[in-house]
Order: C-alpha cells, then structure tokens, then sequence
C-alpha cells in the first residue's frame, strides 16, 4: 500500500468523515434524549406498537420500543442509520477510481511509481478507515446518551453493536468501489449503488410479506443487519457478519483487479 496515497485520500475525506460523525453524534443523543420519556409511558408504547402489523413493524425497525435497545433501534439503528451510512459509503465508495477519471487525474496517478493495486489499495484502507471513523463515533454517541438518561450497556453489546454496523458499511462500500473502478464518471457509479442497495432492503421487506418470497431473504444484505440485537444482547450472528465481509470483499478484490488491467481513459 503506498502510504502518501494512503494520506491523501484521508485527507480528501477528512472534512466530510467529521461532518459526517458530527451528524451521527448530534442524531443519536437526540434520539436517546427522549428515551426518559419512553421509559416512563412503556406500557403504552407497547401496546401502540401492539395495534400494527407485524411485518410492517418490523419493515420500519420498530419492536420493544419500550427498551432502551428496542428505542434506539427503532428510531435510529435499524433504518435511518444504514441510509446515512449507505450514503457515505456509496458517495466515497463510488468516487475512489471515477473521481479521478472524471477530474482528469488519472493519468497522473497511474504514472506513480507504484502498482496500481497499491494505489488503489491505498485509497480503500482510506475508506475503511473513515467507516470506522462512523462507527466509533456512532458507538460512543450511544454509549455516552446511555449513562446520561441512566441506563447501562456493557461493552460486550456495544461492541457487537460496532461489529455488526462495521460490517454493513464494508459491504455497501465494497460494492460502491466495485462499480466505481470500470466507470468514467462518480453519478453513475453512485447511482447504481444506491439502486442496488435500494433493491437488497426491498428484498428484505417483501420476504416478510408473504412464504412465497422467503427466499428474498437469502440475497439482502439487510437479513444480516441486525444492529439492535447485538445491542439488546450483545449476541451476533457470524455466518451473517461473514457474509457481509465476504461481499465487501470480494467487491474490493475484483475492484482492484479491474482497475489494474484498465486503461487510463476506460
């Protein structure tokens, strides 16, 4: 990996990687600003929660409201969460190879003295590295509203609660690069991200509907998104952080194959 790369895609994302965490501090300690509130009413909240379907709860993240875990889920984790998440992850994620054939940079670039699998090697640790940025700044925000309307989590669930939202992001921003390395331009690689990422929460969705499209579950990356129950329990499915890890990264390894074999202006 060639670390000035490595620099300068941080420093490329620095600004919106704070704006962003800024964003997901401010967000998540106002939802658990209300959470006294809830706490208080809890029996009422369940039985609101009682008067809709199920699936449809469930298509909007909202069960156990009454809980701390079950509110911060339902209002925070479970739908809003990975939409500001996919939209990092598929604007940066989009721009790693595009950016730079659409701003004309990337003969440039390719003229370096180092592999293009480093370079582009580069510019993916920097990615990964502001996803953890949003993570942390996710998983503390949570934390520090936890103690501050007097309630506990243990360090177990809220690192599960980081590992399984790592997760998530690694695969939306994999994906987002993959399609990013053989287009000419940022729109399009986005969009296609984000259509696809639309598609696997719709997926998810109708497989809910109906057990003639259960098998929609097996193909939505949102069937291993499970945020609220690594936070209530601390437990996380590997098989499904597995398979959120695989599609990360096999987007990145053929991202990287791609970009190695393309021609500047491709």
């Amino acid at each position: 990996m060639s670390w000035v790369m490595f620099k300068k895609a941080l420093g490329d994302l620095r600004w919106t990687v704070f704006w962003y965490a800024f964003g997901l501090v401010v967000y998540g300690l106002l939802i658990l600003s209300f959470y006294p509130t809830v706490r208080e009413n809890a029996e009422q909240m369940r039985q609101l929660m009682g008067a809709f379907p199920k699936s449809v709860m469930e298509a909007f993240g909202a069960n156990n409201m009454g809980t701390l875990a079950g509110w911060v889920g339902g209002k925070y984790l479970n739908l809003m969460w990975p939409l500001i998440m996919s939209v990092f992850a598929i604007m940066a994620g989009a721009a790693t190879v595009a950016r730079e054939v659409e701003g004309g940079t990337i003969e440039l670039l390719l003229s370096v003295p180092k592999s293009r699998t480093r370079l582009l090697a580069a510019k993916l640790a920097a990615l990964f590295t502001g996803l953890v940025v949003l993570v942390a700044a996710t998983v503390g925000s949570i934390a520090l509203g936890a103690v501050l309307v007097d309630e506990t989590l243990a360090l177990a669930n809220l690192l599960a609660l980081g590992a399984v939202l790592l997760c998530f992001g690694v695969a939306v921003a994999g994906y987002s690069a993959l399609l990013s390395s053989f287009s000419k331009e940022r729109s399009k690689p986005a969009g296609m991200a984000a259509g696809l990422t639309l598609a696997f929460y719709v997926a998810w969705v109708v497989s809910d509907l109906s057990n003639d499209w259960e098998w929609l579950k097996n193909i939505s990356i949102f069937t291993a998104f499970e945020p609220q129950r690594a936070l209530q329990s601390g437990h996380i499915e590997l098989a499904h952080l597995a398979a959120l890890i695989v599609v990360g990264v096999a987007s990145t390894v053929v991202a990287l194959m791609i970009f190695k074999r393309r021609d500047a202006i491709a």
